[in-house]
C-alpha cells in the first residue's frame, strides 16, 4: 500500500527568533486507508505536528522554517486554499469549541456544506444522512451551549465526516466522550474506508482496529496497575437530595471532607451541569446542603472563595498573558502575607511539579491541550479553596502526566481539599478517588 500523504524534514517553531524548534528535521507519512495512531507524551509535539499536516500551520500560527507536507506525492498541502485543503485532508481538534462558527449543528453542517460548493438541494439529504450514522440526529437544533463537552465532539465529527475528506485527523477526539460511544465511533471510522491519523494516548481504545502505531518521542501510554495510599475523609461537607436541574435527575450525594469523589457517566449525563449548578450557574429543585448552609441562600462572592472549578475547556479561565503569570496571580490572590521573592519561587515551583516551568514565558494559548490542563489544574490547587471541582483533569495527559496530577490532588486531599472531579476514564476514577458516583443510571 502507497503512502497517500508524506512530510519530510519538517522543522518548525511558534516564535520566529525562538532557539527552539517544536519540531525539527522529522519525516512523517501516512499509508492510504490506513488507520494510523500517534502518540506520545503531552507535550512532545503531537498536536503541532498534526496542525501542519492539515495545512492550518504555519497559515494561522509559527514558521515552518523546512520541509513541505505533499499529497499523493505532487499536491503541496500548504499551497492549497481552505476550501480546497479539505478535498485531501481534515482535522477534528481537541477542543470542539474552536471548531464551531454556528449556533447549533445543523447550521454548522450547512456552513461547512456551503464551503465546499454543495449544491442547497441535497444538503438536507447529507445532513441528516450523517448524523445518523453518528447517532445524534436530535442534537441536530440544540445549541452547542447546551451541549455536554462529548456531545460537541460527536457533533465536530460529524461536520469533519460531511467534508468527504480522502485523510482524517483526530486529535484526542475521544477525550471528553465516554467508552461506550467511543468504541461505537471508532467502529464507523473503520468502515469509511479514509486515511485517519489519530492522536491518542488511550492506544488500548484502538486495539483491533490501528494499523499503524506511532510514538512521536517514544514513549507509549502504560496501563494503570497500582492503586496509591489514599487520606481518611471527614465530615461532609456538600450534599445533596432530589436534585434536578434541567429535567436531569440526580441520585442523592454526599462528599466529605479530604475525600477525592470520582464522577462518571456517559456524555451528556449530566456531569458538568452538576458543576455548574455548584458554582450557582444553573437553578434547581430539591436540596443542597453546601459547607452546613442552604445553597439556595448563599451569595456568588462566599460560594467562590471556598469552592474553585476546573472547566473542560481550561482556555476559558486564563487571566493572564504568560503561564508565569497565571500561576503567580493564583499564588498572590491567596498568598497575600508572603512577600513578592516566595511567592516567586513558590510559582516556579509549582511550574516545575507539572513540567511547565520551561514555558513560562509563554502565552497559556500557545500551550498544548494537555499542558493548559495542567496549567488550569495548577492555578487552582496554588489558592486556598476548600473544595475542588474538576471537569476532565486528565484529559488530553500521558501516564505520567496523570499520576502527577492525580497524586498531587491526593496530597491535597491529605490537607483537608474536598475534590470531585468528572471523568470518563475509568481506570483513574478507580485508582485514584475514595469513592465512585454514577450519574444518569437508573
Amino acid at each position: 500500500m502507497s503512502n497517500i500523504l508524506n512530510a519530510k524534514k519538517l522543522t518548525f517553531k511558534y516564535f520566529e527568533n525562538s532557539k527552539r524548534n517544536v519540531i525539527e528535521n522529522l519525516d512523517f507519512s501516512l499509508e492510504e486507508n490506513k488507520i494510523t495512531i500517534l502518540t506520545g507524551k503531552s507535550g512532545c509535539g503531537k498536536s503541532t505536528l498534526a496542525y501542519i499536516l492539515a495545512g492550518l500551520y504555519p497559515r494561522n500560527c509559527g514558521f515552518l522554517t523546512e520541509g513541505e507536507v505533499l499529497f499523493n506525492g505532487d499536491v503541496n498541502i500548504h499551497e492549497l486554499t481552505p476550501n480546497k485543503r479539505v478535498a485531501y485532508v481534515s482535522m477534528m481538534f481537541q477542543n470542539p469549541d474552536l471548531q464551531f462558527c454556528m449556533n447549533n449543528l445543523r447550521n454548522e453542517l450547512v456552513f461547512c456544506l456551503e464551503n465546499i460548493e454543495t449544491p442547497e438541494k441535497e444538503m438536507d439529504e447529507i445532513i441528516n444522512a450523517t448524523a445518523e450514522t453518528i447517532g445524534i440526529t436530535h442534537l441536530l437544533e440544540r445549541n452547542f451551549n447546551n451541549m455536554s463537552g462529548g456531545e460537541k465532539q460527536k457533533c465536530a465529527l460529524c461536520c469533519i465526516l460531511v467534508l468527504k475528506s480522502k485523510c482524517i485527523i483526530l486529535d484526542e477526539a475521544f477525550a471528553n466522550i465516554d467508552l461506550e460511544s467511543a468504541k461505537e465511533i471508532i467502529q464507523i471510522i473503520k468502515g469509511l474506508n479514509v486515511t485517519v491519523l489519530a492522536i491518542d494516548h488511550n492506544v488500548e481504545l484502538w486495539e483491533g482496529v490501528y494499523d499503524n502505531l506511532v510514538s512521536l518521542d517514544g514513549s507509549v501510554q502504560k496501563s494503570f496497575n497500582y492503586l496509591p495510599s489514599k487520606n481518611e475523609v471527614g465530615e461532609r461537607v456538600i450534599s445533596t437530595k432530589g436534585l434536578i436541574v434541567n429535567d436531569i435527575v440526580y441520585p442523592d450525594m454526599e462528599f466529605e471532607k479530604g475525600s477525592l469523589t470520582a464522577i462518571i457517566g456517559k456524555s451528556g449525563c449530566g456531569k458538568t451541569t452538576f458543576f455548574k449548578t455548584l458554582i450557582g450557574q444553573h437553578k434547581y429543585k430539591g436540596e443542597i446542603n453546601f459547607l452546613g448552609k442552604n445553597f439556595s441562600k448563599l451569595r456568588q462572592n462566599y460560594i467562590f472563595s471556598k469552592c474553585g472549578i476546573v472547566f473542560q475547556n481550561p482556555v476559558n479561565q486564563f487571566l493572564s498573558l504568560t503561564v508565569y503569570e497565571e500561576i503567580f496571580f493564583s499564588v498572590n490572590q491567596w498568598c497575600k502575607d508572603k512577600d513578592n521573592s516566595w511567592k516567586d519561587a513558590r510559582t516556579l515551583e509549582l511550574l516545575k511539579i507539572f513540567e511547565l516551568e520551561k514555558y513560562k514565558k509563554y502565552s497559556p494559548y500557545l500551550l498544548s491541550q494537555g499542558q493548559q490542563r495542567r496549567l488550569a489544574v495548577l492555578s487552582m490547587i496554588a489558592g486556598e479553596q476548600e473544595i475542588l471541582l474538576l471537569d476532565e483533569p486528565t484529559y488530553g495527559q500521558d501516564y505520567e502526566n496523570i499520576c502527577t496530577i492525580m497524586n498531587l490532588l491526593l496530597e491535597k486531599a491529605k490537607n483537608g481539599l474536598t475534590i470531585i472531579f468528572a471523568t470518563h476514564n475509568e481506570k483513574v476514577a478507580h485508582n485514584f478517588s475514595h469513592k465512585i458516583i454514577t450519574i444518569g443510571e437508573k
